[in-house]
């Protein structure tokens, strides 16, 4: 399954939010609303991608600073070397697959 947009999900809080709240808010306000509905959505999901990419970023270090480690056994040397190319992997990743901020987005 497909998930919505941040421009689908935005759209349809500020249609139920209008809807809840008629006719202290008018059907003028939905565009607006909806764009800055829009913009904290991408906010909040490019803050979580980045603290995933810290993550990765933090698990690719320790991983790396492991396979340094003189005491450590060849095979486990090898495993923390896939392990650590493994967190740079999916940090490259979660950074190509994040999306275009919109032209009103400055943060």
């Amino acid at each position: 399954m497909d998930r919505p947009s941040p421009e689908v999900l935005a759209a349809v809080v500020a249609a139920e939010i209008i809807e809840a709240h008629s006719p202290d808010i008018s059907n003028a306000l939905r565009e607006p609303l909806a764009d800055r509905i829009e913009v904290a959505l991408r906010r909040i999901a490019r803050q979580e991608r980045e603290a995933c990419i810290a993550l990765c970023l933090e698990r690719q270090a320790m991983w790396e600073a492991t396979e340094a480690r003189s005491t450590i056994a060849a095979g486990l040397r090898a495993e923390a070397r896939s392990r650590c190319n493994e967190a740079a992997v999916i940090a490259d990743a979660l950074r190509a697959a994040g999306p275009p901020r919109p032209s009103g987005d400055l943060t």
